[in-house]
């Protein structure tokens, strides 16, 4: 028998959960719904409608609107544990090919025992969409501001921005619409002080069950609440850069003259590796610097020297297109003496041969299919005025590459 009290907590219990902010959807193993909160009505009876379904049966809606993610809980043969894990997952809402829209789902299931699967789900297609709204902006304003030659440098400048920001900004995405934290630890302070209840309510297995996934999913939140911030940060710089970069090539074309100041190249470095992380990552690109912790600064223009670096960079991405190799690596190095600086941006990728080396340089010639050949150009250029050299060498074809940057300290810059 309960007491009034075990029924106060336990109904308590249920409310907290009705109102998670948070699909959660209780069902058997044929997906036939057990119990499902607020929020989950909310987010999938307008598809149960739309598909004319009488929302009793999750895997009979899973099966129009997400038949990969079915299958996938289908073919998990344990008899419990976690078989999806925060998978993003595209739906279908509509069954008329011509009124079709896609919404972004985010989705964790996991099997309790042997009789029931427990989904946890969530909305994103808010945050994916603007996400790709903002993209198409930025390459728009990109168009608009670019002149002649310099439209490419622009379009170069802010493609490669672009790609970090659109590497955080899914970080942030991904992590935000997650964020439950408070509620969960109240929760989860909850069910401990009452766990005897609890268990006496709903089974020992549920319970128990309940308790783990609920400190995995409240560990998680908390980790991701420090990476956000981080996240944020490095999103912040990217588009600043993005922001001066418009600033000089606009000032660029209209003749206007830039003002140089002391630039810490060691940050520069750093700033244009942040914006390409997402893409070594997905390639799989092990990279690593070797340099001093204090750098001598030189004057110079801060926006047109991060447009080498990141296009060196790009340049030794570009070189493991098409390498099946599980060792890629890129390695900057930075050695400084009295006269001058030396950069080194060294990959093990495609290389290449002396034909090549020999026009790398020249400008309109280029070694890539959608290339334009302006950009080793206008690196050669802007090293130049700020009374530097530049060297792109290799010693063959696959047998890597190295750009150098030579800054000459010797003349007061």
């Amino acid at each position: 028998m309960k007491g009034p009290s075990q029924e106060l907590h336990i109904q308590k219990m249920l409310s907290i959960i009705y109102e998670m902010p948070m699909g959660l959807i209780e069902t058997d193993l044929e997906g036939n719904i057990r119990e499902m909160n607020a929020k989950s009505i909310q987010l999938l009876m307008p598809h149960f409608c739309k598909n004319l379904l009488n929302g009793t049966s999750l895997h009979q809606l899973l099966e129009i609107i997400a038949p990969d993610l079915l299958k996938e809980i289908q073919q998990f043969n344990e008899q419990s544990g976690t078989i999806i894990n925060k998978k993003r997952q595209e739906l279908l809402f509509g069954n008329d090919l011509n009124n079709t829209k896609k919404q972004q789902y985010i989705f964790t299931v996991n099997k309790l025992d042997e009789f029931t699967l427990l989904y946890f789900f969530d909305d994103i297609s808010e945050l994916y969409n603007k996400e790709k709204q903002l993209s198409q902006m930025i390459q728009e304003k990109a168009i608009e501001q670019s002149k002649f030659e310099m439209a490419s440098g622009v379009l170069h400048d802010i493609g490669n921005a672009v790609v970090g920001f659109g590497s955080y900004i899914t970080k942030i995405k991904r992590t935000f619409e997650r964020n439950n934290l408070g509620t969960l630890e109240n929760l989860k302070s909850f069910i401990e002080k009452n766990q005897l209840p609890i268990s006496n309510a709903l089974g020992t297995v549920k319970a128990n069950a309940m308790v783990d996934l609920l400190e995995g999913v409240l560990s998680n939140e908390q980790i991701q609440l420090t990476d956000i911030k981080q996240t944020i940060f490095e999103q912040q710089k990217i588009i600043g850069h993005v922001q001066e970069i418009l600033t000089i090539q606009r000032q660029f074309v209209i003749g206007q003259s830039t003002e140089r100041i002391h630039v810490n190249l060691r940050n520069l470095i750093n700033d244009s590796v942040s914006m390409l992380l997402g893409t070594l990552d997905k390639k799989e690109i092990h990279f690593s610097i070797h340099a001093p912790a204090i750098i001598s600064k030189i004057k110079g223009d801060s926006t047109r020297l991060m447009q080498v670096f990141l296009n060196l960079l790009k340049n030794a991405v570009d070189a493991f297109t098409g390498l099946e190799s599980k060792n890629k690596e890129i390695v900057i190095s930075v050695v400084e003496d009295a006269h001058k600086i030396v950069i080194e941006i060294k990959d093990n990728g495609k290389g290449f041969d002396s034909v090549t080396a020999a026009n790398l340089f020249t400008s309109g010639y280029t070694t890539k299919t959608e290339g334009t050949g302006l950009g080793l150009a206008n690196c050669k250029n802007i090293i130049e005025t700020h009374n530097g050299e530049i060297y792109v060498t290799s010693e063959g074809v696959d047998k890597g590459a190295s750009s150098i940057i030579i800054f000459n300290l010797s003349t007061g810059l």
